[in-house]
């Protein structure tokens, strides 16, 4: 064990907490839905936490190239803190796979799903789902 433990680099650790909250949100915002009463358990309101999120994003995409990891966290945490507070389960969802991704980023790591988790948040502000 303690040979495993040595092998345990700081990015390592950083993907496994990610994981931790991800996986924590995802079932916070099911219970959450699910406990509502709602015909759509949340998936498609726009309320005002959702749409601030939403603004927060469209934000985001025009300004992204510009941003350092460490800037582009410190929005994405914004929208993740925006997008707790509303019934929106896509929202939700999709704001903590984003901040799980630029946490990864500021930690020195790679996140190949970047890219695509922006598109499937996007996609669910438009009222597409995802």
């Amino acid at each position: 064990m303690a040979g495993r433990r040595a092998s345990m680099t700081p990015r390592r650790v950083i993907r496994r907490i990610a994981i931790g909250v991800i996986g924590a949100a995802l079932a916070a915002s099911v219970a959450t839905s699910c406990s509502s009463g709602a015909g759509t358990g949340g998936l498609g309101a726009q309320d005002a936490a959702a749409a601030q999120a939403c603004a927060g994003i469209a934000d985001v995409m025009r300004v992204r190239a510009g941003l350092s990891a460490r800037e582009l966290r410190a929005k994405l945490g914004e929208i993740y803190t925006e997008a707790s507070a509303s019934a929106n389960t896509l929202v939700k969802t999709r704001a903590v796979a984003l901040y799980a991704d630029a946490t990864v980023m500021a930690t020195g790591g790679e996140a190949p799903s970047l890219d695509a988790d922006l598109a499937a948040m996007t996609q669910a502000c438009s009222g597409q789902g995802g």
